[in-house]
């Protein structure tokens, strides 16, 4: 990503733990959060967030129907996938990447989607650097569901490390910190 798109969507699902050694479990997610950020002018971005949960045993597809709701024509898709040495191996016997991590985006072009490899302590340093909940190992399913939404914030934060332009990322990160001073300003629903 060597320029910010006009419209990025940071993913971070949840799945339930595996209860099987099997060599690639497609678990069911049973928490998933959005990360938005539209550009409005080259100065200015709009950020938004999404955090929703489903049943385990519902419709599987509900996750993906999540997403698609969110996508614009344009759209570039980022998620997090943890990079390690089984995945490594996984990765080569079948020669392609997966994009379990970004349901509901198969309709997207290859280019307008990515799935970064990061360690996991890698991602939750990043956070909490930038004042994000981010466990390198939630201790549980309810506490890492609890962190989807900042997840998903520090895989953008992620991804725009990799922009060239320099002010672009100033502005960008700027525009971010005033959006998260906001959204802890705004009162609770209930």
């Amino acid at each position: 990503m060597l320029e910010h798109p006009n419209h990025v969507l940071a993913i971070s699902t949840v799945r339930m733990a595996s209860t099987t050694e099997a060599e690639d479990p497609a678990e069911p997610i049973v928490c998933l959060a959005t990360f938005s950020v539209e550009r409005t002018s080259d100065n200015e971005a709009r950020f938004a967030s999404t955090h929703v949960t489903f049943d385990p045993d519902g419709d599987w597809r509900a996750s993906g129907a999540h997403v698609r709701c969110l996508l614009h024509r344009h759209t570039y898709v980022i998620g997090c996938r943890p990079f390690s040495v089984d995945h490594r191996e996984r990765y080569r016997r079948r020669r392609y990447p997966s994009y379990e991590e970004l349901p509901g985006t198969a309709d997207l072009p290859p280019l307008q989607r990515h799935v970064i490899r990061a360690s996991e302590k890698t991602l939750a340093r990043l956070g909490r650097e930038h004042g994000l909940m981010v466990s390198d190992r939630a201790p549980n399913l309810l506490q890492a569901k609890r962190e989807a939404a900042e997840r998903a914030q520090a895989v953008w934060l992620t991804a725009i490390g990799f922009l060239h332009d320099r002010d672009e990322r100033t502005h960008l990160y700027a525009a971010w910190e005033a959006w998260r001073v906001l959204e802890r300003a705004r009162p609770l629903p209930f």
